[in-house]
């Protein structure tokens, strides 16, 4: 490539040396001169040798700028491979430039640049690197220079230390030293975060015992224990790498460098944990954890007392006064309690694993014999009335069992010692109070001894956890003369009754805070003994089917007790799962006798005194234990309203039973089986059923009276929208079948066009209209590639009952339309598109056909149309639904691209101009008259129409249910849309038509996407604004005012946006300061008052002149009735103040 000449490249070289340069040039400057050197346009032996003036000039402003911009250009050219002897020439250059103090920065950004640079490309050898370490460590000091080049110098270090670490491992101590001062008093965090990173890889530099981290582990901990606990106090906005969590990792890691800092470290932290300060003891505690991990048992065990004691501080005496007095709140001191717990409950596992030692019992008995955890016992066990008198009482037995359970579960021995030390006699004291509860007849002041129970339930948890562990050893734990496995199989039988008589309380006395405590540990209880290993377990069969009975009762009998209800089904399910995860095939044959089929066995009546959503709700939990579980539940449900749907014979409740549960099946089952596979065959079969049952006329009778169809027509979706292609063929041919043996339809040849509506289906029966609606369905959720039989003659039923006003159909045309469904009757895609003609004129005739109104349309001609003359015979079908219907046929259009969209979308302009058509006729001014409402009413029908065309639909014509989707449709349309819509609102005259364009433009900006709509910001700004101080006026509108609303305010979070809102901030402020007040919807009036406080980014010269307005209207929302709003108010209202 050709050289590019001085003249072209040396005046970037001067623009960057001249300081009174904008820092832009100098960036653009540097750019060029980097991308010159990497397209071999520009050498850097040309580069170096021109700039040598600059270089080596005794102006020490000049030479600073020369060397930072020769160093600059070597960081950008990182990938460009150099031959040796430039990067020794470089090196050398760099290095030797570290000594000079006044040109400092660009030797560090020169240095840096070589180190960075990768093998493949040409990079700085090892000897070069031990004089760059040299020289940097006599001539640069850190600490005097800004913080910009000490994070340089950091970066230097820490790229030296990870990836040339032979080049400092002889490293003497005066270079430790020298490190040493350079990381002491830093402060800036991002120098801070680099700084821990060093120290952490110097010390793992240098592991021999008798070295330099040992001696200089004192000086480094030294500087390292001033930062702990890391307090940052740089705000959010403030543009830094290197967050509080950042910083405190990075020093955590350092702390853990090297065991030298242990006699150092564990002190410095143990006595933080008695620090006043919440953050000082989290902590503290998160780097006990990382430092016993890392220390080893050899130097940990010395420690161990201590860290026990401080342990239990912080786990049995942290009282949420101490915390309140440092946290600000009751709900802050909560939850920093509830941290500290846990970190310590975390650092105690730590500590018990990790802290080993000859003496295997030196940590068990630092616990069990502790003086305060065996008066905890003693008292739990001697006390003859409940410990529960107090949330604090709770808390400490919490506590209490969250050690035990932690101890028992570290090991097998140690969950034996525990065993063996308290179980027994915790049951024993346990089976008294629950004695005495008996006797007392459940009265409120019968004491049960939840510390008992509580301990209990918490060793049992320990017995899984350590049987889940020493899975391959059960045979041996099982032989052993002493294990927790014999202690606790002697104590199963009366523990079993024990936990089962707690699901007996009455949860509805005066302490039914703390009975349920009681249940729900009882439940946990049972919960834990019927998930341990099969091989492991110490249950029988007999007792494991018990514990499923007791639960299962709860379920059948128990349901007004919803807390013990729904406890009770969690732990079936848990159970379940756990069967299928251990593969225990025993135990899933009695889980399916005792549980699944009793509680599947709720859904076969609907005569049961148990509420049928705690029945589905049930048989759903249970059935998402595994595949054929649920399979299981989805058959019983099909069952269920096959067997409903024929036995109905008009009974009301039947009928929403059979919803109920068509509903569980769609929104619940069906998407469960999708996710988890086996579904196919499945849908198919009900679908098939569904089919079957609902043939005979007088079953549609009865479904359509008894408001069935519309679940049974979703779920006829949902069930063909999952089936394969070949299995979509089987249902369609059905449903055709099955139509055509009700209606009776022409023969092929008479159905080459489409036949008038009165000529194919005279009557339109209820039962027919119903039919029709299924077929539809059929329609909606079919594939692509899925044939459909005589498609001419489906295309004519459905299009005569979408002109009957029967919306269902509008829904299958709509998506024949937009899939071109696969039909051999089709030879080529215009026939299909002739066939669509001949719809839209029939529709849009039959919405204009009437005695008041008619408007001339280039492809409606109602002279000879069957359908005019059918509706002028008085049997008007409804307007409004076929105009519906038109909107989903031009989505299907809309959706995959097609330009006949534009004809639906031009007559719905017209029905939207009606009114103005009418103004325009003197002769029929007075006529017009009587008519406003039904022409409002088209109106209003044809706004909501662009809402139907523009906005997600779940109905159909979805990714569900296979829809074509062009991309970004919905922009385009808009796009299309907008200077049509302009055009007409500026003509308008009537208000009313001005209010339906608003309304059906407005549909389309808030469903259109954002980025496309401030792109045409500047044309339509003024339209928002004006509709929604129009449309603010009708409550049905609230919806759409909402919308608008959110789409102006993403205008105020653009740029682009705020220059055309700069334009016209008064009207618009104007109007939001009226919806501050808009009565019909609370997230308006919040929405409005977020909007007012965006405009503080604005100009102050702009929005001062609105400030008393906008106060006004904040200070009236200060009374608003909705919390949210008040509090936006008073946002706002702080926000106006300050503009003085």
């Amino acid at each position: 490539m050709a050289r590019v000449p001085p003249g072209e490249w040396v005046p970037h070289v001067e623009a960057y040396v001249d300081v009174s340069r904008p820092a832009a040039q100098h960036s653009a400057s540097v750019d060029a001169l980097a991308a010159m050197v990497n397209k071999d346009r520009l050498t850097l032996f040309d580069l170096v040798s021109k700039m040598e003036m600059y270089l080596t000039t005794t102006d020490h402003i000049v030479r600073s700028r020369g060397i930072l911009l020769l160093g600059e250009i070597l960081s950008r050219i990182s990938v460009k491979w150099l031959d040796v002897s430039t990067i020794t020439t470089l090196s050398d250059f760099f290095i030797s430039r570290l000594s000079d103090w006044q040109a400092i920065r660009g030797a560090l950004v020169g240095c840096l640049a070589l180190l960075q640079r990768k093998q493949g490309v040409g990079c700085i050898v090892i000897a070069d690197v031990k004089r760059l370490v040299e020289s940097f460590s006599q001539n640069v000091p850190v600490q005097s220079l800004a913080a910009a080049d000490r994070k340089l110098c950091f970066q230097i270090l820490s790229c030296i230390l990870d990836r040339y670490p032979e080049a400092v491992k002889t490293m003497d101590g005066e270079k430790l030293y020298w490190i040493c001062e350079a990381i002491d008093e830093e402060k800036d965090p991002e120098c801070l975060k680099l700084a821990f990173h060093v120290v952490e890889v110097v010390m793992k530099l240098f592991p021999d015992p008798s070295g330099l981290e040992a001696q200089f582990a004192s000086e480094f901990f030294e500087i390292l224990s001033k930062y702990f606990p890391v307090y940052f106090t740089h705000g959010a906005g403030d543009d830094l790498n290197a967050t509080r969590d950042d910083l405190s990792r990075a020093l955590m890691h350092a702390f853990c460098s090297t065991p030298y800092f242990e006699p150092f470290a564990i002190p410095l932290l143990l006595d933080k944990l008695s620090s006043s300060l919440p953050l000082a003891k989290l902590e503290s505690l998160k780097y006990l954890d990382n430092c016993i991990r890392f220390y080893g048992a050899d130097r940990m065990v010395r420690h161990a007392s201590a860290v026990w004691l401080k342990l239990k501080e912080v786990i049995f005496s942290l009282s949420p006064e101490q915390l309140l007095l440092t946290s600000g709140s009751p709900k802050d001191a909560e939850k920093n309690k509830n941290q500290m717990v846990s970190e310590a409950l975390n650092c105690l596992k730590t500590a018990i694993t990790y802290i080993d030692s000859p003496d295997k019992d030196l940590f068990i008995n630092l616990i069990l014999l502790d003086e305060d955890i065996v008066n905890k016992i003693h008292s739990i066990s001697s006390a003859e009335k409940s410990l529960l008198s107090s949330l604090e009482d709770l808390a400490q037995v919490h506590a209490l069992g969250s050690v035990i359970s932690i101890l028992a579960e570290s090991s097998t021995y140690f969950c034996t010692r525990v065993l063996q030390e308290h179980l027994t006699h915790l049951v024993d004291i346990l089976g008294t109070s629950t004695d005495y509860e008996s006797q007392c007849n459940g009265s409120s002041s019968a004491a049960i001894n939840y510390g008992a129970l509580y301990l209990c339930v918490q060793m049992l948890t320990s017995c899984r956890e350590v049987a889940l562990v020493s899975y391959a050893e059960c045979s041996s734990i099982k032989l052993a003369k002493e294990s927790w496995w014999l202690i606790l199989e002697k104590k199963l039988d009366q523990l079993i009754h024990l936990l089962g008589s707690f699901l007996t309380l009455d949860s509805q006395s005066e302490q039914s805070m703390f009975r349920q405590e009681y249940v729900a540990c009882a439940v946990k209880g049972l919960l834990t003994l019927a998930t341990f290993p099969e091989q492991c377990s110490p249950l029988m069969a007999n007792a494991f089917e018990d514990i499923l009975a007791m639960l299962t009762s709860v379920i059948t009998s128990k349901f007004e007790n919803v807390d013990l209800w729904r406890l009770s089904l969690k732990a079936l399910t848990s159970i379940g799962s756990s069967i299928v995860k251990f593969n225990a095939s025993q135990k899933e044959v009695i889980y399916c006798r005792t549980v699944v089929d009793k509680i599947i066995s709720l859904l076969q009546s609907y005569d049961g005194s148990m509420p049928l959503s705690l029945r589905l709700e049930a048989s759903y939990e249970v059935g998402t234990v595994g595949l054929n579980y649920m399979l299981l539940v989805a058959r019983s449900l099909e069952g269920a309203v096959i067997t409903s749907i024929s036995k109905a014979k008009g009974r009301m409740e039947c009928a929403e039973y059979v919803a109920h549960l068509f509903e569980c099946y769609s929104s619940r089952v069906l998407p469960w089986l999708f996710t988890s596979g086996g579904i196919n065959e499945l849908a198919l079969s009900f679908a098939m059923h569904l089919l079957d049952e609902i043939k005979d006329l007088s079953m549609l009778d009865r479904i359509s009276s008894q408001g069935l169809l519309d679940s049974l027509m979703t779920g006829m979706k949902l069930l063909v929208g999952v089936c394969t292609e070949e299995q979509q063929t089987l249902i369609v041919q059905k449903a055709y079948s099955m139509v055509s043996s009700v209606l009776p339809l022409p023969p092929k040849s008479t159905t080459q066009c489409l036949l008038a509506v009165d000529e194919l289906v005279p009557s339109h029966s209820v039962q027919e209209t119903a039919l029709i609606g299924m077929l539809s369905s059929v329609i909606v959720g079919l594939r692509l590639q899925t044939p459909v039989p005589d498609m001419i003659v489906m295309i004519n039923l459905l299009t005569v009952f979408l002109l009957n006003g029967k919306l269902p159909a509008a829904y299958g045309l709509a998506s024949i339309f937009n899939k071109h469904l696969h039909n051999p009757e089709f030879s080529h895609e215009n026939q299909l598109d002739k066939i669509l003609d001949n719809i839209l004129e029939r529709c849009f005739s039959t919405v204009l056909a009437t005695s008041y109104l008619k408007i001339s349309h280039s492809s409606v001609d109602t002279s000879n149309d069957a359908n005019f003359l059918y509706m002028s015979s008085g049997n008007i079908p409804s307007k409004i639904d076929i105009l519906s219907g038109l909107a989903w046929i031009g989505k299907g259009l809309l959706m995959r691209g097609d330009e006949k969209m534009k004809d639906i979308s031009m007559f719905l302009l017209k029905c939207l101009c009606s009114g103005e058509t009418l103004a325009s006729s003197p002769a029929r001014e007075e006529e017009s008259r009587g008519s406003d409402s039904s022409d409002t009413s088209i109106a209003t029908s044809a706004a909501d129409a662009f809402n139907v065309m523009m906005s997600d639909s779940e109905v159909c014509l979805n990714k569900k249910f296979h829809a074509r989707i062009k991309p970004l449709y919905k922009q385009r349309f808009f796009s299309t849309m907008t200077p049509i819509f302009l055009s007409k609102i500026k003509e308008a005259t009537s208000m009313t038509t001005k209010l339906a364009l608003y309304r059906a433009f407005g549909h389309i900006i808030s469903n259109a996407p954002v980025p496309a709509v401030i792109t045409e910001a500047h044309q339509i700004l003024l339209v928002i604004v004006e509709s929604l101080a129009k449309l603010s006026v009708d409550i049905q509108d609230k919806d759409l005012v909402y919308n608008l609303l959110l789409v102006l305010s993403g205008m105020l979070m653009d740029e682009k946006g705020k220059e055309c809102i700069l334009d016209n901030i008064h009207i618009t402020i104007s109007v939001l300061t009226q919806l501050v007040s808009y009565p019909h919807m609370m997230v308006v009036r919040e929405t409005a008052l977020q909007c007012l406080v965006a405009f503080s980014t604005f100009p102050h010269s702009k929005v001062f002149p609105m400030r008393l307005k906008v106060l006004q209207a904040a200070i009236k929302a200060l009374d608003d009735k909705k919390r949210a709003v008040r509090q936006e108010a008073v946002r706002c209202r702080q926000t106006w103040q300050s503009f003085a």
